[in-house]
């Protein structure tokens, strides 16, 4: 049986992301590349980005608590470059 994901919406996961020391910079449509995702700035973030982690790879070089923190909220990470990542719902 699968679990059921309830997505937070963007204002939501923005206001913990940045609780949780994130560099939330703003959203996508802000950063000029579609709706409803979340810009972050990675190099901003010292302790949980790593674009070149060799220690992360199963997250992405993401620490893995925030990755599972983050799935938690039904959202996911994707690399937009080595010191921009985005987030999106599910």
């Amino acid at each position: 049986m699968e679990k059921e994901i309830k997505v937070m919406t963007q204002e939501d996961v923005m206001t913990a992301l940045e609780h949780a020391g994130v560099r939330v910079v703003g959203t996508t449509e802000e950063f000029g590349i579609g709706k409803g995702g979340i810009w972050i700035s990675a190099e901003d973030t010292p302790g949980l980005f790593n674009y070149w982690s060799e220690k992360w790879v199963d997250t992405f070089g993401v620490k893995p608590e925030l990755d599972r923190f983050i799935e938690a909220c039904g959202w996911y990470f994707e690399w937009y470059d080595a010191g921009t990542m985005m987030a999106y719902p599910i």
